[in-house]
């Protein structure tokens, strides 16, 4: 396998600002939502509380995939077959592209059904796939989201860490998230980063892409509360719900799992924008974990 290069890059002026819209005023607005007697699938429906943001934008489906691919192909020293991705929300509807990129099986594991049950999506997908050259299944006979999974070798799998019981040991070649595991509760992260060390492959991959700023307005404005708020029930039902945890704890996380994992790249701040008065104690941040906004990080089987 080869290593990858380590490399630090500024953030953006503007990353992951959201709307122009006074940070509390978000807070309160999700705060309201949340407490609503509305199912999370009608919020997504209306636009609100969506998983996949840019699922519908047609630049986000071949090539970031294909990118991923080939970034795995190069770590691996080899092509892999077998893949699991983690948190997909709407990103289901690249599977037709997965196939076409010789993936398989492909396995999908996600805590609640946000993928398109409608067939046009997987189809533009397949679409997608042939005008960049690729060769994806054929769909036209296929009349249910069921039939269009299992035309590609796809399986969806909702539920935690437990639904991946039902995947063989280390026959996974490569697990992924894009921006999924800082989402996942702090107590549910040690059982799911157990899981993917079964299933993957001795000689297997993980690529993930985390997210370490607060998802209202790209700052750390989420560190100044106390577990016992973050960790309630209001905040995970307004959909607000970041384990806060630093790249260090998310790294020390992998390797209790009994990975080697890795940061290769990171966008970082030179300032960290934290909230007045800094973190919340009971947190215990590193300091250099609050230059961190993003990382990828890279895990193989220790």
């Amino acid at each position: 396998m080869s290593s990858p290069v380590s490399t630090e890059t500024p953030v953006p002026p503007g990353y992951a600002a959201g709307a122009p819209v006074p940070w509390w005023v978000k807070l309160s607005v999700k705060l309201a939502l949340g407490s609503l007697p509305v199912p999370p699938r009608a919020w997504r429906a209306l636009g609100l509380r969506r998983h996949s943001f840019a699922a519908d934008d047609p630049t986000r489906l071949v090539p970031p995939l294909a990118g991923l691919v080939a970034r795995a192909n190069e770590r691996l020293g080899r092509a892999e077959r077998s893949v699991l991705e983690i948190g997909p929300g709407a990103m289901v509807r690249r599977a037709p592209i997965a196939a076409a990129l010789g993936l398989g099986p492909i396995l999908y594991l996600d805590v609640e059904d946000d993928a398109p049950r409608e067939l046009e999506p997987y189809r533009r997908a397949a679409e997608a796939a042939r005008e960049a050259g690729l060769a994806p299944p054929d769909l036209s006979g296929c009349a249910t989201r069921e039939e269009v999974l299992a035309a590609c070798g796809a399986r969806l799998l909702i539920g935690g860490p437990e639904r991946l019981a039902e995947v063989p040991a280390g026959s996974v070649d490569l697990v992924f998230s894009e921006v999924a595991l800082e989402h996942v509760r702090r107590d549910a992260l040690a059982p799911l980063l157990a899981a993917l060390r079964r299933v993957t492959a001795p000689d297997g991959i993980g690529l993930h892409g985390v997210d370490f700023h607060d998802h209202l307005g790209g700052a750390l404005r989420h560190l100044r509360f106390s577990p016992g708020f973050w960790e309630g029930a209001a905040v995970g039902r307004a959909g607000l719900y970041n384990n806060r945890l630093g790249l260090t704890e998310m790294l020390d996380a992998f390797a209790e799992a009994g990975f080697a994992a890795a940061a290769p790249h990171r966008l970082v701040w030179d300032s960290p924008p934290l909230p007045p008065g800094g973190a919340h104690p009971a947190l215990h941040r590193r300091p250099a974990d609050d230059r961190v906004c993003y990382a990828e990080i890279e895990a193989r089987p220790a």
